[in-house]
């Protein structure tokens, strides 16, 4: 197993490349980045790949591979990547947000909309994603979020940042299966994988089921994967005798999540798996 060491201490300050994801998302990783980008940005690579992109909170945060491949089986996700990394869509969506306002009865309208094109579509995907509880798009669990969301006129510092670095991103709604195992196409491949947890609560947070068969798949897919990993998960018993064949970190972060309610974060106990080792500092175990 590769051995490859770090200074930490160099990922306490926000690099310069950093952007911040445009979505509120369930779960997102923002919190965790000190603790996931030194396992991504010591390890020396020129494809990058993430089978389960979501709120993309690391994938705008790391430095930018040569080669880049996002991945996400939530199709309406995917629509507002594919849309914002198009210089012209984005254009045409951000001027369209610039003259919208948020309110529950606006909320509401935009609930009700049925799209007829790409632009409606990512458009209703997005507006909903600003000023739903939690970020959450699920149709079933939609909740207008009151004064949660910046105004719409300021969406376009989300937007334009997260387009520029899209550009030139290959992004897809496939099962994650076909994204870790395709052939390479850089010299170095490394997978970040965020997949939704054992114990997600994912009838409000997910429109597509995660099975425990899921789980199982991911895991042997992985013992067997040729490219560096990067996983991160709950910690719980289920999972660390899956991945008992890997290297285990133990850490723990506060993150926003569907259950929690007002300014409240929660502390969760998380690991870190991957198929090689690192040097850590104090406070992984």
């Amino acid at each position: 197993m590769e051995q490859i060491y770090i200074n930490y201490k160099s990922f306490k300050k926000r690099p310069s490349h950093f952007i911040k994801s445009p979505f509120r998302y369930p779960g997102g990783k923002y919190y965790a980045l000190k603790y996931i980008l030194p396992f991504l940005e010591s390890v020396s690579h020129d494809e990058y790949r993430e089978p389960f992109v979501g709120g993309g909170n690391v994938f705008f945060a790391k430095t930018k591979a040569p080669i880049n491949w996002i991945n996400d089986l939530e199709s309406n996700i995917i629509d507002v990547y594919k849309a914002f990394s198009n210089k012209k869509t984005r254009n045409k969506l951000m001027e369209i947000f610039s003259k919208e306002h948020v309110s529950r009865e606006r909320h509401n309208e935009i609930k009700q909309i049925v799209p007829n094109n790409q632009i409606d579509g990512v458009f209703k995907t997005f507006y909903l994603n600003r000023t739903s509880y939690s970020g959450i798009i699920n149709a079933p669990a939609w909740g207008y979020a009151e004064g949660k969301s910046s105004p719409p006129s300021k969406w376009s510092g989300f937007i334009e940042p997260a387009g520029n670095k899209l550009e030139d991103v290959k992004i897809t709604n496939l099962d994650f299966e076909e994204v870790i195992k395709a052939p390479a196409q850089g010299k170095k491949v490394l997978l970040y994988l965020d997949p939704p947890y054992f114990y997600a609560d994912q009838k409000r947070a997910y429109s597509k089921s995660f099975k425990q068969e899921d789980h199982i798949r991911l895991s042997k897919i992985l013992s067997n994967t040729s490219y560096l990993f990067c996983l991160s998960y709950d910690d719980c018993e289920e999972i660390r005798k899956l991945y008992e064949w890997a290297e285990i970190n133990q850490c723990s972060w506060l993150y926003n999540t569907a259950n929690c309610s007002g300014k409240q974060r929660k502390m969760g106990n998380e690991l870190i798996i991957t198929n090689y080792k690192l040097t850590l500092p104090l406070g992984f175990e």
